[in-house]
């Protein structure tokens, strides 16, 4: 028999009423005995409101040398963590790198550069990229390019880009903490600019870079007042190097409580795991589901190798990614 509260709030959110921030906390605030049933329930939001699995794959299309300090990044230009870099691929290898995650079964594609905000020149390339995948694949494209401006967005619009990442990384109130070169506000902005063009949004943030349990459900409530379609999780995965090295992974009971938070306060957006889930979960990324994730990514993330290709597909193939 599930919690009274558990119960409750699943009702309120299955009759169309969005949890508040306030009630996302009183969930956060119950015991660890009650994390069980807190994943079953999010596991049947995720059901009643139609999800279907998906995968998703990015590829580092331009690495390293960045001028933001945020703290768990192995791109910042402030910390010396001998991550590869190198400027924007050359197009062709953009376009190979796409039809090689189309061949191996992802969904959707995205292109992913270091930075806060590309060259005009850059942007040209980024589009002919889009161009070239839309007319050969079946594709969904994406791209998490940093900050945007009015031309950028409706450049890459006009290219055929369907959705834009822009991770917001934490709550607002811990945001200083993290990061200190450029302001929320602006991430903000750049959300609400791509959805005025058109383009569905996926964002989300990293859990494990120190923030409470009411942080996260803050960060959550922020992401569903900007009503975003796709929510990528990542867990922290400590870089050396950064100042947050030293930071412990998050339990496998927290990462799965706070994805099945996400859940109850995003029900209509997908959720997508991704970096860190190798790390923090091990054996226990196939409970994801039952946490209330529909999608995952494949293949490897930025700067550091996601699990085999082979073995994820095999999970999906073996029906325990539902």
């Amino acid at each position: 028999m599930l919690h009274p509260l558990i119960t409750r709030l699943s009702r309120q959110i299955l009759d169309g009423k969005p949890l508040s921030e306030e009630q996302g906390n009183l969930l956060a605030e119950l015991e660890n005995g009650h994390t069980t049933e807190l994943l079953f329930a999010a596991n049947a939001i995720t059901r009643a409101m139609g999800h279907r699995p998906f995968t998703c794959s990015i590829t580092n299309a331009k690495s390293g040398t960045c001028s933001q300090d945020c703290r768990f990044c192995a791109q910042s230009g402030h910390y010396n963590t001998g991550s590869p870099t190198h400027p924007l691929l050359p197009l062709q290898e953009l376009i190979d790198r796409g039809l090689a995650m189309h061949e191996a079964g992802a969904c959707c594609y995205s292109l992913v550069t270091s930075g806060l905000m590309l060259s005009s020149d850059e942007i040209d390339r980024i589009a002919a990229c889009i161009e070239a995948l839309k007319s050969r694949t079946s594709l969904q494209l994406s791209a998490s390019l940093g900050l945007l401006n009015q031309d950028y967005a409706h450049r890459l619009t006009q290219a055929g880009l369907t959705r834009y990442h822009h991770n917001l990384e934490t709550a607002r109130s811990h945001f200083p903490s993290i990061c200190t070169t450029h302001s929320y506000d602006e991430d903000i902005a750049t959300i609400r600019l791509a959805k005025e063009h058109g383009l569905r949004i996926c964002s989300g943030g990293i859990l494990g870079l120190g923030e409470s349990w009411a942080q996260r459900v803050e960060l959550a409530a922020t992401l569903a007042e900007l009503d975003v379609d796709t929510v990528p999780l990542n867990f922290l995965s400590p870089i050396a190097g950064t100042p947050l090295q030293d930071s412990p992974l998050l339990s496998v009971h927290d990462a799965l409580k706070s994805v099945a938070l996400f859940r109850f306060m995003l029900p209509k957006a997908n959720i997508t795991i991704a970096g860190g889930r190798e790390r923090v979960l091990g054996d226990y990324q196939s409970w994801l589901p039952l946490a209330g994730a529909n999608g995952m990514m494949i293949g490897n993330y930025l700067t550091t190798r996601g699990r085999d290709l082979d073995a994820d597909l095999k999970m999906l193939e073996q029906g325990t990614w539902i």
